[in-house]
């Protein structure tokens, strides 16, 4: 099975490399921002293709400690604009690539569990598939 973080989060990384892009959100000790968080919320695989094609759900959320809603917003706009060029491009990591994507929740505001910040968060519908073997 493809995991979406695996070809996600290092489309991020270098789209947005002063961003710190996290699976699982580090102890306050730890934390930086601006942060984009990123896990697997559902999803299916292709019936047909179930072995290299999924179609995961995924939840992007976008952090930020200065700036006000408003840089959340914008943080989470470059962070999706990313996705649309790795699959505008084909972009390939080492565990596939972006073959469609489908935002199925726009961004949406959220209360920030983290204090003295700003969240913004939405649900994007990935088609992941492994990278060729040819």
């Amino acid at each position: 099975m493809i995991r979406p973080q695996k070809i996600v989060v290092p489309l991020l990384q270098a789209a947005l490399p002063n961003v710190a892009i996290t699976t699982w959100v580090p102890d306050i000790d730890y934390r930086d921002f601006p942060m984009i968080n990123v896990r697997r919320i559902g999803g299916i695989r292709n019936p047909d293709a179930p072995r290299i094609h999924t179609l995961p759900v995924i939840e992007m959320s976008a952090y930020t400690n200065t700036g006000g809603l408003i840089a959340a917003e914008n943080l989470y706009e470059e962070a999706l604009d990313a996705l649309f060029d790795a699959r505008d491009n084909q972009t390939v990591t080492a565990a596939g690539y972006i073959q469609s994507l489908y935002e199925t929740m726009g961004a949406t505001q959220f209360s920030s569990l983290y204090q003295d910040s700003w969240r913004v968060q939405g649900l994007i519908r990935l088609g992941l598939r492994l990278p060729r073997s040819t």
